[in-house]
């Protein structure tokens, strides 16, 4: 056998050098993933507490507003290509009664009928919302905080936005009763954007599994929530949207659309409440 170091009296030594920087080298590998692990723990916390406070300040100032809601519904019956739509508007506004939240409607229009409903309910058949302005709250109020686990995903540019993505889901799976998904955060400000949720936190999905079985498919329930007007650097919604569908266990590339349905905001007006706060 060849001895690699015979006839070099340094040999030894440059192994021995080789050895001590490959190790300097790994050392130094491993401490950059442990800063990097902290350093994204560290901004996952700031950024859960700028949001906490942004919930704060959200759930002082929504309630002080009303707004056009228009909800258009399309249902599509059985499989054939039949579809119903709907079409309401209604005059909306959130607010506070024996501190609770409620929501009051006017319905002011039905499928091109004028209308005045005072009290009004909801007409959609298919999906029911509530409370959409406070999605940010419910996912990353400071209380939530304690029921919720967060991850950053990554960094994107959302409608000439610079946010980033964070997923966040329950951390007890069993008897959860909370809506969970993942927020589009302004980096400036901690601003919400959007939410997209997880349909298995769907407090009926239960029922869409049922649909699901019948027609041999999987269900898909894309919901999402929007929040593009912003009034004194808080979001309010400008959309909320769901699209029921499902995939055919054998038919992957082929999509059966349920039903849609679309919730425009518009045409807020802002006033003065009893406390001075005003908008």
């Amino acid at each position: 056998m060849m001895d690699a170091t015979r006839g070099d009296p340094n040999g030894k030594s440059k192994t021995i050098l080789l050895v001590i920087f490959l190790i300097f080298l790994s050392a130094q590998f491993f401490s950059q993933i442990e800063n990097s692990d902290n350093w994204d723990q560290e901004e996952l916390e700031e950024i859960l507490k700028n949001c906490a406070e942004y919930c704060e300040t959200l759930n002082n100032s929504v309630l002080y507003f009303i707004c056009e809601e228009k909800i258009t519904e399309e249902i599509l019956k059985g499989r054939e290509a039949f579809v119903v739509k709907n079409i309401y508007i209604y005059d909306y506004q959130l607010i506070r009664k024996a501190n609770k939240i409620v929501e009051q409607r006017i319905l002011i229009k039905e499928n091109g009928r004028k209308k005045n409903d005072l009290d009004a309910q909801l007409k959609t058949t298919r999906f029911h919302h509530k409370h959409v302005v406070l999605g940010p709250i419910g996912l990353l109020g400071e209380k939530q905080q304690e029921v919720h686990e967060y991850k950053i995903l990554k960094e994107v540019t959302y409608k000439k936005e610079k946010a980033v993505i964070l997923e966040a889901f329950p951390k007890f799976l069993n008897g959860i009763n909370t809506l969970y998904g993942k927020i589009w955060i302004r980096k400036k400000d901690f601003a919400i954007l959007k939410i997209e949720w997880n349909q298995e936190s769907m407090e009926n999905f239960e029922d869409i599994e049922k649909i699901a079985e019948k027609l041999e498919a999987k269900p898909r329930i894309t919901f999402i929530s929007e929040y593009g007007f912003e009034k004194n650097k808080i979001r309010f919604p400008n959309k909320y949207s769901v699209e029921e569908s499902y995939i055919p266990r054998f038919e992957v590339e082929k999509k059966l659309i349920w039903s849609q349905t679309t919730v425009i905001y518009d045409n807020y007006k802002f006033f003065t409440v009893e406390t001075g706060v005003k908008y």
